[in-house]
């Protein structure tokens, strides 16, 4: 006999964790569309949510590097997803200006786009904040913010050193190509190991979303 009243479930979030869900790529239900769908879902039934922002907001800035290394989306598509992100990123920073993740999401997103000026803002406002007193709230968080401070100053060191001086765009490119070998072969963790490759012999990251986009696009590479 059921002595207690169990109060029903949040449905906008439990649409939220099958968003968590989906988006997981070591899991065999990964589904990029339905991890999309369900924060959208989610958003929906409670648009205050910060974090349900932030979390759509990554999804759309991983569009890229998962068309490689999983066959999501289309060259011609993915052009669009780093604006979604930007919106939704903004949108949760309306929410809770305090979340480093966000700011720092935000900062690659603009790398992405070539627009290092704004990427040196957001990564800065992600310094401060990781920075405030209220972010430790236990000492593993005091580790967590240490290594996440230390990650975003070699993001404004990048920056202010320009263009990558080991770059090698034609290995760059290679990778890439590799990448989507091993991805049709269902060897993800190569894909993944490929791509992370191109990130170091990549001019910049400008260059290598556009690599990208042209790549599953089934364009020549400038």
């Amino acid at each position: 006999m059921q002595l207690f009243h169990q109060p029903p479930p949040d449905e906008a979030e439990n649409r939220f964790k099958q968003g968590l869900h989906y988006r997981d790529r070591k899991k065999k239900e990964f589904d990029f569309d339905l991890a999309v769908g369900s924060f959208k879902e989610a958003i929906r039934l409670n648009p205050e949510i910060e974090r349900y922002h932030r979390e759509l907001g990554k999804t759309y800035v991983a569009a890229p590097l998962l068309a490689v290394s999983r066959g999501i989306g289309n060259g011609l598509a993915l052009g669009k997803y780093l604006g979604l992100a930007i919106g939704e990123l903004n949108r949760a920073l309306e929410l809770d200006f305090s979340q480093t993740e966000t700011h720092l999401v935000l900062g690659e997103v603009h790398m992405y786009l070539g627009d290092d000026q704004k990427a040196t803002e957001c990564f800065q406002a992600a310094i401060v904040a990781a920075s405030a007193p209220f972010s430790f709230l236990s000492p593993s968080s005091f580790i967590d913010g240490l290594l996440l401070k230390s990650y975003i100053k070699r993001r404004l060191k990048h920056l202010k050193q320009g263009k990558n001086r080991k770059a090698d765009p034609k290995m760059a490119e290679t990778c890439l190509e590799q990448a989507v070998i091993y991805r049709n072969e269902e060897q993800y963790e190569l894909a993944d190991k490929q791509l992370l490759m191109a990130f170091q012999f990549a001019p910049d990251w400008a260059w290598l979303h556009k690599t990208i986009c042209k790549l599953v696009s089934g364009g020549k590479h400038g």
